[in-house]
């Protein structure tokens, strides 16, 4: 039922330091009368928002497209498990279905088309034996665009992953991709045609935010972004590396409030009809094939809404 991510909402006690790390991110930041909104350049579409609360940072909403019948068969499940519908959280919030989920998470539900993605031929490269780049430099300079093309996925914390899963199984008619083991993490798909994963769950003693992640067009890119954002002061979290989950190259950077942003390159797709078996990972090896920084640091897992 649901066909698309379509964006992600934190709730931060001063907006200036959120503009000033997403607009270094490589993010078009817009001021709203009552929120800000990121949008990646050339993306008619709204991928985070920051919502001032005057509170430390708290992860305020996910908000998911479906057509007109998706949002009506998901309304009819979310009443008859007795979900409460709740009205929209601010007057610039989406139209749609608004409802916790069981960890008290704020979903939203629109009608809305999957913004489109104009195809963009990668990089050539050339392999052992094979060199379809002959007679030209395959490094690009260091004034390549770096700009992210979309927010591709969003990890939270959750004190009971087989429940989270469950809910967004059964209520959004989502499918599982690929596990950790003993209940530690779950990482989901859209029913139709999806990326391997556009959210996912992590273990913690409470709910929580751990990152957003957003797509670049090249490994190029994604690192060239990283050292512009590093040169900036932002921290590095972890990376560059290749998760195992998804297949992705990844590069981690923390934002204002400890929460995370990635960069990421290559993720796995999955058509709507392929027979994809769902593997239970370990940590050690679903979370990365390599890393330049070597296992995830010890804080890469820390849940700071505890704090």
């Amino acid at each position: 039922m649901i066909r698309s991510l379509q964006h992600m909402a934190l709730g931060v006690p001063d907006l200036a330091p959120g503009a000033d790390f997403y607009g270094a991110f490589g993010l078009e930041v817009e001021n709203r009368s009552d929120h800000l909104a990121m949008r990646c350049k050339g993306r008619d579409q709204d991928q985070i928002l920051l919502v001032e609360t005057g509170q430390s940072r708290r992860f305020h909403h996910v908000s998911f497209g479906t057509d007109a019948a998706g949002l009506e068969a998901i309304a009819g499940r979310l009443r008859m498990r007795g979900v409460e519908l709740l009205p929209r959280p601010f007057a610039g919030a989406a139209e749609g279905l608004w409802f916790h989920d069981p960890d008290g998470h704020l979903v939203n539900i629109q009608v809305a088309v999957p913004a489109t993605r104009a195809p963009e031929p990668g990089p050539v490269i050339n392999s052992p034996g094979l060199m379809p780049r002959s007679g030209t430099r395959g490094c690009p300079t260091r004034a390549l665009p770096t700009n992210p093309r979309r927010l591709g996925h969003l990890i939270l914390f959750t004190p009971d992953v087989k429940r989270k899963l469950g809910f967004y199984c059964d209520m959004l008619g989502m499918k599982v991709s690929d596990t950790l083991k003993d209940e530690y993490g779950a990482f989901l798909r859209v029913a139709g045609d999806s990326d391997h994963h556009v959210i996912g769950f992590l273990n913690s003693p409470a709910p929580g935010f751990h990152h957003a992640s957003f797509e670049m067009a090249s490994i190029d890119e994604a690192e060239l972004a990283a050292v512009k954002l590093k040169s900036k002061g932002y921290k590095h979290a972890w990376g560059p590396g290749r998760h195992a989950i998804g297949s992705n190259y990844f590069h981690y950077f923390r934002d204002p409030w400890n929460g995370m942003c990635e960069y990421y390159y290559d993720m796995d797709h999955i058509p709507a009809q392929c027979d994809w078996e769902a593997v239970e990972w370990t940590k050690q090896d679903g979370m990365f094939l390599w890393s330049a920084d070597g296992p995830p640091p010890p804080d890469f897992g820390r849940n700071y809404e505890i704090d």
